[in-house]
């Protein structure tokens, strides 16, 4: 009796529940347990397969990325020099052919892999798994991901797609995928697939790829679209270190930052350096591979893509930025639309340009449109005509460093700027002689229309001028036009040039286009410091301080100042000063100098003050009215420049994807945030320790430096492909333990499980980038590769070896048909939403974030539409929903 026992308990558990549901599960030990505990145990594992799909995919994307960015080194003609050229670097891969080919690969190659395996596995007969969990994935990343972005955005902030034609061309396809895989099923040949079906549905992710890219070079547009950033070619070649290797910046962005920064006796060298990696990577252009890889890594608590920074740097970085963002493009852009346009032609903005004296912003419509602000006065950096000693005194022009011939006269106007008053009708310039000065010299002056015009606003002036032998100085009138009309302040341009005659001996200098502002009020102005911060060598000799009188030049003003130490002291460092500034009438702009001593010891860097008090005149004190000066010590400056950017340029090299090893990957793999324990949350050792055994096992996979990362590509496709066929047991498995069927577990868990690290890239897209479309704009595109390429290469295969056969290749709508309709009727209610956001000022216009109300409102909705899509495809699975099949 107990052996017959024995026997029918051995034979009832070798015969247990769900067993032939998979291709390589279950296994034998699990005869024996409970439904409830299988259940319970393939769900663990399903989660742990997602872990480890993620952390492979992340290996896959940085393959990718490595693949994509690569470069080419071409010849371009150097504008400055004839027959020279400069050699630039160019990317291989566009852009919207690298998201849409592998980039789309890589993030939808479990749904795609799962759907080829389990036809595959089940001898070229169409599953249910797999084709579910496209649609299933395709619902999610278009509703779900879509309110996540939406809501994740801080109010009132917005991101729109920029790219919006090649938006438009993937939203079609990705609407029309999922119709055109309905009506392959439903209608033309229903429940079978045909092979020119097939090659067709297959056929159209090549033609996608195709037109997006003529969307995004506006080969459809009707008309001329205006000159984007891409099309600018940037010939700028890019600074080496003492081993020649590039860097990511330039010296100049280092020390502006330090500028901008201030000094701080409690930050080190290795804190700034991490200061600036840190505003670097924040500004760098990344791609949506790089979220991507960003995204699995918050989940397993791996190495950053970001720079963190500590607490404490952290608030001084912030601080940075509150002060950066008050004089930010978009910030000065505001304040620069409100402002008047000075519009003038070619010539005289080449002439301008030559002499450079204007900064410029260009809108590429007609002529050339600069923006009345932009023109600066010429920096004073060898000599000025309004230097200010004690007293407030005008001292004589002088010329420090001239080493010119001596028998050469130089001419130049003594000041690069010049304000009128309209109603005194005349305005007097003054061209001053030094060098040579017993020769009579020829000069001529032109006037150059700005917003004023010729005729209208003053007359004009084009003659030839004499300067006596002895002559030093010459002043010339020109003749303002008062018309009793208000208008904005108006300018024009007074260039001095010489005779072909006089150029044996003569000269222009520095200064040879003068700007002349027709001023409309009374406003005497307000006098500050044009920049907060001044950076000087020790061995500058002077620094010479510059001081701005804006918004009125009307009568005689002073304005007094006064130096204070910080680090640097009086007449050890420096000379003090404490004097007065007078600017006459029509100045607006002038020049402290403070003499700076040379020690010629080694010591840190020194910090004074210089502030403006006491304003005379009716003038008022600007914004900045206290500047701080910084004496860098020569001895050690090169160095110190060098040593941190060696160390910024470590910082950038660590976010790399593309110059991993294999030791930097044991390492990364091994230590929780990549190493960075200093930055480390709770969260980052959590996913660490639950990810540790795949982050070992997946450091085994050849690093993106060996064969261009294509060897990396094609061995971790390799491992997503094995862990995706465990993917397909386990879910087919899990579903058949609850009750489940194999749509509804596709559509659900298996859906949601895979787009988990596509979730948290879109977030961080959406953060982090300035437009849209990372976060959402390749949503559509992903979903219409998934048909086309997730369904139409094992439906070719399959078509093609029935075909030999003789026999159909029968695909069963079933709940595939009903579940596509409800998404096609979602995805449609959805793409309106995202129109209506991008048009309407009540969401911001913009895709993502805008007004807090709005923002929360679409989201909820987007959850809603996803809820009703999981609730109706259910309902009908289990029979409460009639559907004709």
């Amino acid at each position: 009796m107990s052996t017959e026992s024995y026997n029918s308990t051995t034979f009832n558990c070798q015969r247990f529940k769900c067993s032939g549901r998979g291709l390589i599960l279950p296994f034998g030990i699990e005869a024996c347990m409970s439904i409830q505990l299988r259940a319970v145990l393939y769900f663990v594992f399903l989660l742990y397969l997602f872990l480890g799909i993620a952390i492979i995919a992340d290996i896959f994307m940085s393959a990718i990325e490595t693949i994509t960015s690569r470069k080419q080194k071409i010849r371009y003609p150097d504008p400055g020099e004839k027959d020279k050229y400069l050699t630039v670097e160019v990317r291989v891969w566009n852009d919207t052919v690298a998201n849409l080919t592998l980039m789309a690969l890589g993030s939808s190659s479990p749904e795609i892999l799962l759907s080829i395996i389990e036809i595959v596995g089940n001898r070229f007969e169409a599953g249910e798994l797999g084709p579910g969990t496209i649609v299933g994935s395709a619902a999610y990343n278009l509703l779900m991901i879509s309110a996540i972005c939406i809501a994740s955005i801080n109010a009132p902030e917005t991101r729109r797609i920029k790219l919006y034609n090649v938006f438009l061309v993937t939203s079609f396809f990705g609407f029309f995928a999922y119709i055109w895989l309905f009506i392959v099923l439903s209608v033309i040949s229903k429940d079978v697939v045909e092979l020119w079906e097939a090659v067709l549905t297959f056929l159209m992710f090549p033609l996608v790829v195709i037109l997006a890219y003529l969307a995004e070079k506006n080969c459809f547009a009707s008309k001329k679209i205006e000159m984007a950033e891409e099309e600018k070619l940037i010939i700028t070649p890019p600074e080496t270190d003492a081993a020649g290797v590039p860097r990511s910046f330039h010296k100049d962005e280092l020390l502006q930052f330090l500028r901008d920064l201030g000094q701080s006796s409690n930050l080190s060298i290795e804190d700034k350096a991490q200061l600036f990696a840190a505003k670097l990577s924040e500004n760098m252009h990344r791609s949506r591979m790089q979220y991507r890889i960003q995204g699995a890594r918050m989940l397993t608590g791996g190495k950053s893509l970001f720079v963190n920074l500590p607490d404490k740097l952290q608030e001084i970085y912030e601080k940075y930025q509150k002060i950066d963002d008050e004089s930010s493009p978009s910030a000065i852009a505001q304040e620069i639309d409100c402002l008047p346009k000075l519009e003038f032609t070619a010539t005289a903005y080449a002439v301008l340009e030559n002499e450079q004296r204007i900064d410029i912003i260009i809108k590429r419509t007609g002529p050339i449109n600069i923006y009345q602000r932009a023109v600066k006065p010429q920096p004073f950096d060898t000599t000025f005509s309004t230097d200010h000693k004690a007293g407030g005194r005008k001292s004589t022009l002088t010329r420090n460093d001239i080493d010119e011939d001596p028998q050469m006269a130089i001419l130049e106007f003594a000041s690069s700027s010049y304000a009128v008053l309209e109603r005194e009708q005349r305005v007097t310039v003054e061209v001053v002689r030094h060098g040579f000065t017993k020769s009579v010299v020829h000069f001529r002056l032109d006037t150059i229309d700005g917003t004023a015009t010729a005729g209208e606003d003053y007359i004009k002036l084009s003659e030839e001028f004499v300067m006596e032998s002895g002559q030093q100085e010459k002043k010339i009138t020109i003749h303002v036009i008062d018309d009793n009309q208000w208008e904005p302040d108006e300018t024009f341009f007074v260039k001095l040039s010489l005779p072909e005659s006089e150029e044996n001996h003569a000269k222009v200098g520095s200064k040879t286009v003068a700007l002349v502002t027709i001023i409309n009020d009374d406003e005497p102005g307000y006098i500050h410091f044009e920049e907060p911060i001044n950076l000087v060598k020790e061995s500058v000799g002077k620094a010479e301080i510059k001081v701005a009188r804006v918004n009125g030049a009307d009568g005689r003003v002073s304005v007094h100042y006064r130096t204070k130490d910080i680090e640097a002291v009086a007449t050890r460092d420096y000379e003090p000063a404490d004097s007065e500034l007078v600017f006459e009438h029509g100045e607006i702009s002038k020049i402290i100098a403070i003499p700076i001593m040379n020690d010629l010891d080694t010591e840190k860097d020194e910090t004074f003050a210089v502030e403006l008090y006491n304003p005379t005149g009716g003038a008022t004190i600007g914004k900045h009215g206290r500047t701080v000066v910084t004496i860098i010590n020569d001895d050690n400056y090169i160095t110190m420049a060098n040593k941190m950017a060696s160390l910024v340029q470590v910082d950038i090299d660590k976010l790399s994807v593309t110059k991993t090893t294999w030791g930097q990957q044991f390492k990364d793999a091994m230590t929780v945030n990549g190493g960075d324990l200093e930055t480390a949350k709770f969260l980052h050792y959590v996913g660490h320790t639950f990810s540790f055994f795949w982050k070992i096992l997946f450091a085994f996979v050849p690093p993106t430096s060996i064969a261009g990362g294509w060897l990396t590509f094609f061995v971790s496709l390799l491992f997503i492909a094995i862990l995706t066929a465990v993917v397909g047991d386990v879910a087919a498995i899990f579903g058949c333990l609850v009750g489940l069927k194999d749509s509804i577990t596709a559509i659900s868990f298996v859906a949601l499980g895979t787009s988990l690290p596509d979730t948290f890239a879109s977030m961080i897209a959406a953060k982090n980038s300035k437009t849209a479309d990372d976060a959402i704009g390749n949503v559509t595109g992903s979903n219409s590769v998934n048909v086309f390429l997730g369904l139409g290469l094992p439906w070719l295969v399959a078509a093609v070896y029935w075909e030999s056969k003789n026999l159909p290749f029968t695909v069963k709508a079933g709940d595939l048909s009903f579940s596509v309709l409800v998404f096609s009727c979602s995805c449609i209610i959805g793409m309106i939403l995202l129109t209506l956001r991008r048009f309407l000022g009540v969401f911001g216009k913009a895709e993502l974030g805008g007004p807090t109300i709005p923002k929360y409102a679409c989201s909820a909705f987007f959850v809603f539409l996803w809820i009703c899509y999981l609730t109706l495809s259910g309902l009908q699975a289990y029979g409460h929903i009639y559907w004709a099949t």
